[in-house]
């Protein structure tokens, strides 16, 4: 008797500003032939064309990565399509509006773009993860200063989506680095609550990245939620 074929589960993986599929190398190695991975980068200074061109072009039904400003892009997916998303990895993003007084990151980045990639190395890994913050730069400088810019407008002029996040009812890991310099653990705390089916971990000695951080229990804590789903 013939065993029934297992297909890959298609997963798509929205990357954080300035960031590209390196991001998630190390867990989409880790993950092998059980996934079928779709790195979708879509730099539109307006999410909601950004959230139209990944529509577009990702598989019918799939689960759902995003960190920071992919985090936010991606919840912003699910909500457009949720019959399409099976579930959620959430790491680093804020569900509500962008905090007024912020840096213009896109006038930085279209002026003094090595400053600004220098600039968010030392805040979006730890201090001493000097590995990752030099993975970070070298994503930087190949995604480039001007994709860079529209995902800053994209992210600095979001609107608020908390009041929506109820609806979201696919199984959700939402997963914050203890360190986080940008986004405090709090937040993920609470974008948790705020999820039908969420669940929290933490993870100690990382900051904003968790996968280029701490690629190996990143990539367990995702294999035990798809296999727990």
């Amino acid at each position: 008797m013939t065993s029934p074929t297992i297909r890959p589960t298609p997963v798509v993986f929205i990357p954080a500003l300035l960031c590209d599929g390196t991001l998630y190398e190390s867990v989409i190695e880790a993950m092998g032939d059980s996934i079928e991975a779709h790195v979708m980068m879509s730099p539109k200074p307006d999410m909601a064309d950004s959230v139209t061109a990944i529509l577009a072009n990702a598989p019918d039904t799939f689960v759902l990565v995003g960190t920071s400003y992919g985090g936010n892009l991606a919840l912003r997916v699910a909500l457009a399509a949720p019959e399409r998303v099976s579930a959620l990895w959430l790491m680093g993003c804020d569900p509500a509006g962008p905090q007024p007084g912020g840096p213009n990151l896109a006038g930085g980045l279209e002026t003094t773009p090595e400053a600004v990639f220098d600039l968010l190395a030392g805040l979006v890994v730890k201090p001493t993860h000097t590995r990752a913050a030099a993975t970070f730069k070298l994503m930087a400088k190949r995604v480039g200063a001007a994709s860079g810019a529209a995902q800053a407008r994209a992210i600095a002029s979001r609107d608020d989506v908390t009041g929506r996040l109820a609806t979201l009812t696919m199984p959700a890991l939402v997963l914050w680095g203890e360190d986080d310099a940008l986004v405090p653990v709090a937040v993920g705390q609470k974008l948790t609550n705020a999820l039908p089916r969420a669940h929290f971990q933490v993870l100690s000695d990382c900051g904003h990245l968790p996968t280029i951080e701490n690629p190996s229990e990143s990539a367990a804590l995702f294999k035990s939620f798809l296999d727990g789903r």
